[in-house]
């Protein structure tokens, strides 16, 4: 009798932990900045502006430019701020991988 309870309380045990496992990783950011960019982005040639994931260690912004160019910036940057008020992006949550302050092609 006893080993029974035992295995039927390690088998909800495992069950209890394999569903918490999918929500801890569904809940992880896809994509953080790493590194910032300090230079300033002409309005004319953002093409969109996003918020990385709330998980992130550093909050910023991720600025797609029109040549396609993915640049972070410091969320507390007054200027990409504007232009984030500015541009109202509908899915304000970046989704690719790993993003770093340089341009990428």
């Amino acid at each position: 009798m006893k080993t029974t309870c035992l295995a039927l309380g390690l088998l909800l045990l495992a069950v209890s932990q394999s569903y918490a496992i999918p929500l801890g990783l569904e809940s992880s950011p896809d994509s953080c900045c790493f590194s910032f960019s300090k230079m300033r982005v002409p309005h004319k040639k953002i093409d969109s502006i996003q918020r990385t994931h709330s998980g992130c260690p550093r909050p910023a912004f991720v600025v797609r430019t029109v040549e396609g160019r993915v640049i972070c910036f410091q969320s507390s940057v007054p200027w990409v701020q504007k232009a984030f008020n500015r541009v109202k992006q509908p899915a304000a949550v970046a989704t690719s991988s790993s993003i770093e302050g340089s341009s990428h092609p």
